[in-house]
């Protein structure tokens, strides 16, 4: 009977498909909070006075009284130290005077240790010990009075500051749902009602929140998140990216008025460079993949993750609900897509959105529009100062009439919805306004030479512009000088515009990404520069190139470990290579360079460096025979 029974098992396993209920583990989500968030909340809990003064003691009219200001916070190995400026005094009243025992002022540094109730999820903190600073910052000793006053009074009157953990939690509970595909959503639900703090510790400098979920163990699915993507779900993606770099611009913005530091600033504008630059070479290149936009927004969030959650804090400090939920959204979107599940985070409008509501004004709407207008605040954060209303001229369509000429080269009109910013494509009147100004411009049929010593005035112009502003050291004026001359020639050789049936057009890259002589990527310097100037004028154009080589050698070039040594035409090339490709090419130059394995664009730009540092800018012509 048992034999029979075995026999009819096997003949079911083998029969019918066996289903394997996928097994359950635990991941870890560490939440990283900046020593500020505790110092903000040090402020609005304790420090609440006017001018973030604390009084943790004020007994008999100030006869006995502890006074704290100018509150700073850190780590100090695994503690937590506040620091503050203290004035301290022991007193005895006796009838309507104070009789003084002892007195003191100078600074505290009290050493706390953090303590985690897992059952209410706060966080506290107890001083474990307190050192007294005199001038200099040198340790000193101060009464006995006046350290049993700290020690009955201070001590516990900071041990009342916690914070609430519970707000990280119910965060990602809110906002995680948000991105995740439709199809993973009720998987995705079981998983958060298992979200809990598992521990807090110091680590690096910081305080992690160690956010535990249960998921299901099941081998990953979609396995085309790194494939290339189809041509139909290209622009899905493209509109996808566009909301993310939105967002990106929107954090950013989020800093500003904040005492962000220069060297904060340049990788700021490096990291969102690049990020455009990568969106714009893989699009281009054909390779772009699915999990683009998720791992620009985890990569971001790694480099700059540090500059938000220090500033950040300050901005959110009256509501620090809303700053955990943010960084713990952001450090949990990460930790996700790194995780190796088969639920893989979607970045999403929708999701994008309120992560910005907790960074904006609560009643206002985010602007996350992908617009090609100027953002002057985003021009003045970074430096680049306001931009003049004055430029002329910028029209918006992409080819007006001019019948003078029978040229050639213009834009096809199938090519008009690839652009990178879309345009108004209305031509504009053979009368337009503005037309004489660009006929010097334009590549005439015959000698050529009166036309190249026109363009070589502009670029000369802009170049000394540029220089004016005495931002760059002088010993690289030569050097920057040149390469002005041969970025110019190698991307446009020396054009604006180019003419075909009665129309003129700005000259686009082969791709419809850059425009006119410096061939300027408009979704690189978005929201930077005005695209109608940048297609319709030269010398607005031309400045636009002077200004972002300078700065790619001023802010990165030349304040790289590896510059160092580096001659003078290997600096030229790696500045190209920047121009090129964003700020990243610096050090991928340099490799290539010391593997000698350079790309078709390093050694084309280097044969016109090389004429033009031999003044051969009469090979110029060469390019443009035929054209």
């Amino acid at each position: 009977m048992r034999r029979a029974t075995r026999i009819i098992l096997l003949l079911a396993l083998l029969c019918c498909p066996l289903t394997v209920m996928a097994a359950s583990q635990t991941i870890h989500i560490p939440v990283t909070l900046d020593p500020s968030f505790v110092r903000s909340e040090f402020i609005r809990q304790a420090f609440n006075l006017p001018g973030e003064r604390a009084l943790p003691l004020n007994l008999n009219e100030g006869c006995s009284r502890i006074e704290l200001w100018d509150p700073e916070v850190g780590p100090e190995k695994s503690l937590l130290k506040l620091g503050s400026a203290i004035k301290i005094q022991a007193g005895l009243p006796l009838k309507d005077v104070c009789i003084p025992l002892a007195g003191w002022e100078g600074h505290i540094n009290l050493l706390q240790q953090i303590v985690f109730d897992q059952k209410t999820n706060r966080l506290g903190l107890q001083v474990m010990d307190f050192k007294t600073l005199g001038p200099g910052g040198k340790q000193t000793g101060i009464d006995k009075s006046l350290v049993g006053l700290i020690q009955s009074y201070l001590n516990p009157y900071l041990g009342k500051v916690s914070f609430d953990m519970g707000g990280a939690v119910k965060g990602l509970q809110n906002l995680l749902p948000l991105f995740v595909k439709d199809q993973d959503k009720q998987n995705f639900g079981s998983w958060l009602g298992t979200l809990r703090v598992g521990g807090v510790q110091m680590k690096e400098g910081s305080i992690i929140l160690d956010v535990l979920m249960d998921v299901d163990a099941a081998a990953p699915a979609g396995e085309g998140e790194g494939a290339s993507l189809p041509a139909a779900g290209i622009q899905a993606l493209v509109k996808a990216w566009e909301d993310w770099d939105a967002f990106f611009v929107n954090q950013i913005q989020a800093l500003i008025g904040q005492s962000v530091t220069e060297d904060e600033k340049n990788t700021l504008l490096e990291t969102l460079l690049d990020r455009r630059y990568e969106f714009v070479n893989s699009l281009e290149e054909g390779t772009i993949r699915q999990d683009l936009v998720v791992r620009q927004f985890t990569d971001t969030w790694q480099t700059l993750g540090s500059i938000f959650r220090k500033y950040l804090s300050t901005k959110l400090s009256g509501s620090p609900a809303d700053y955990l939920s943010f960084i713990a959204t952001a450090d949990a979107i990460v930790a996700l897509s790194k995780g190796g599940l088969n639920v893989m985070p979607d970045i999403n409008r929708s999701g994008l959105l309120q992560l910005a509501k907790l960074l904006g004004v609560k009643e206002a709407e985010p602007d996350l529009r992908y617009s090609s207008a100027v953002n002057n605040p985003l021009r003045m954060f970074f430096g680049f100062g306001e931009l003049p209303d004055d430029q002329k001229p910028a029209y918006e369509g992409l080819e007006m009439d001019f019948p003078e000429e029978d040229a050639r080269g213009g834009i096809p009109a199938a090519l008009w919805s690839f652009l990178p910013i879309q345009a108004s494509t209305a031509h504009a009147q053979a009368q337009q306004p503005g037309i004489d100004e660009m006929k010097p411009w334009v590549l005439p049929k015959g000698d050529i030479t009166p036309y190249l010593s026109r363009v070589k005035m502009v670029l000369d112009q802009a170049t000394e512009d540029v220089l004016k502003k005495k931002k760059l050291a002088a010993g690289y004026y030569n050097l920057y000088r040149s390469a002005v001359l041969a970025t110019a020639w190698q991307e446009s050789c020396w054009r604006q515009f180019v003419t075909k049936g009665g129309k003129i057009s700005p000259i686009f890259s082969y791709n419809q990404s850059s425009v006119g002589l410096m061939q300027i990527n408009e979704r690189v310097w978005r929201g930077i520069y005005k695209v109608e100037n940048l297609r319709w004028n030269i010398h607005y154009n031309a400045r636009t190139g002077c200004e972002i080589l300078e700065l790619y050698l001023r802010q990165y070039a030349l304040k790289k470990p590896e510059s160092k040594g580096l001659d003078s035409n290997t600096l030229a090339r790696t500045l190209y290579a920047m121009y090129n490709g964003g700020p990243g090419q610096f050090k991928k130059f340099l490799a290539r360079k010391a593997d000698n394995k350079f790309i078709k664009v390093d050694q084309l730009f280097w044969e016109k460096y090389s004429l033009t540092t031999s003044d051969r800018l009469d090979k110029i012509s060469v390019c443009l025979i035929g054209r």
